[in-house]
C-alpha cells in the first residue's frame, strides 16, 4: 500500500464503524481508520471530519467532526 500522508487540518469523509462511548471509530476509503473523540452519529452514517493527528506507523487518525 502507497503510503498516505495526512496533515493535521485534513478534512476527509469517513463512513462510521463502531460508536463507543468515548466517541466514534471510523475509516475512509483508502482503508484508514481513525478516532473522533466526543462525537455521535450512528453507525454506517458518513461524516466529514478534520485531522487532529496522524499515526503514519499504525495507519491511523485523531479527528473531530468539521463543521
Amino acid at each position: 500500500m502507497a503510503e498516505t500522508l495526512l496533515q493535521p487540518g485534513d478534512e476527509l469523509v469517513a463512513v462510521v464503524t463502531f460508536v463507543q462511548p468515548f466517541g466514534l471509530l471510523v475509516e475512509t476509503n483508502a482503508g484508514l481508520s481513525g478516532l473522533v473523540r466526543g462525537a455521535r452519529a450512528e453507525a454506517g452514517s458518513t461524516v466529514h471530519v478534520r485531522v487532529i493527528e496522524y499515526d503514519s506507523a499504525a495507519l491511523r487518525f485523531s479527528a473531530q467532526l468539521a463543521e
